[in-house]
């Protein structure tokens, strides 16, 4: 098990396409794409794992590749094992910068609590 950042659309019900995902990830946050629909940074240190998810309308989802996937509902940030203040608050800027570009939420089950 591990820690993660959970960012959706509102239950899960708008879509946006991946190139979209790739284009902001890549670009404006500065991740580079590792295969499709995911994405790493180091971030203080610690590299940072994002992939964007097609899941279901109650946030659950299973794959075995992401390859195909045309649109996303979600998007996951792994939180690093070591983490400190400041990669807390990059991370947070992180989600936030996303919500905010595709007016998505943080979910509360996973998110920044």
């Amino acid at each position: 098990m591990y820690d993660y950042i959970s960012i959706h659309s509102d239950k899960y019900m708008s879509k946006i396409k991946s190139e979209v995902v790739e284009q902001f990830l890549t670009s404006v946050l500065g991740f580079s794409k590792v295969s499709h629909l995911t994405f790493h940074k180091e971030v203080d240190g610690e590299i940072v794992k994002v992939t964007g998810i097609l899941a279901n309308p109650d946030g659950s989802y299973a794959f075995d590749t992401l390859d195909g996937t045309e649109e996303v509902n979600l998007i996951e940030i792994d939180v690093p094992i070591y983490t400190d203040d400041i990669l807390e608050l990059i991370l947070s800027s992180i989600a936030t910068s996303i919500t905010k570009e595709f007016s998505w939420v943080i979910d509360d089950d996973h998110g920044l609590n």
